[in-house]
């Protein structure tokens, strides 16, 4: 009985507006509580997960996002990528799902992606022929292809804990990497397969392929 009304009062707090992590974290106080397991028995399990030397990827990994967020990159990146597979059917459709998934891969967020590939490619996208909602669609779609890309970081944490979990098979890293390689690629062969098709009554303007502005 005392389970469910600390339930009752969890989702009565969430529907207040309590921030989520204050939810969560207090889900799983209760449950440990109600499971008999000493809480210092958590604290303990706590620590040893976080001093695994393998996390200090995280906060470096971001940091490394954010520095590509801010510089140039993004506008270069576009730039060459458009050079390079500007010609292909589809156009600039494909180029923003090229260069998002990349841009993903290295910055390890979507919404990073989406800010600063965004704000390039939807104006360019509108100018094209490509109607307004669907190139919101695009962009912000594009945004999550590169997560599954190396280096990911999702990847990367989902490896650290499973291989906190003592699991009888191990989980490399690396294996995560190459594992989500076929997927991805799927995904936006699947995306301009069906920018080709929506846009199929539309012309869409090609860019000549130019190697003197891909290097």
């Amino acid at each position: 009985m005392t389970l469910v009304i600390c339930s009752a009062l969890l989702l009565v707090l969430a529907f207040l507006g309590t921030p989520l992590f204050a939810i969560i974290v207090a889900a799983a106080m209760l449950g440990f509580y109600f499971a008999d397991i000493d809480l210092i028995v958590v604290i303990i399990e706590l620590y040893r997960i976080v001093d695994t030397p393998l996390l200090l990827a995280l906060p470096l990994f971001t940091f490394a996002g954010y520095l590509l967020a801010e510089s140039n990159t993004s506008h270069r990146l576009v730039r060459a990528t458009q050079a390079l597979i500007g010609w292909l059917p589809g156009g600039l459709a494909v180029v923003a799902y090229c260069t998002c998934a990349f841009f993903t891969a290295f910055t390890g967020a979507s919404g990073i992606t989406i800010v600063a590939i965004g704000a390039l490619l939807l104006p360019a996208l509108t100018e094209a022929g490509y109607q307004e909602k669907f190139s919101l669609g695009l962009v912000t779609t594009s945004g999550s292809l590169g997560l599954l890309l190396a280096p990911s970081l999702p990847l990367i944490l989902y490896g650290i804990i499973v291989q906190q979990m003592n699991l009888e098979q191990t989980v490399e890293i690396k294996d995560l990497f190459i594992a989500g390689i076929a997927p991805a690629l799927l995904m936006i062969v699947l995306l301009s397969t069906w920018t080709l098709w929506h846009n199929r009554k539309h012309p869409i303007p090609l860019q000549a392929f130019s190697k003197d502005e891909a290097i």
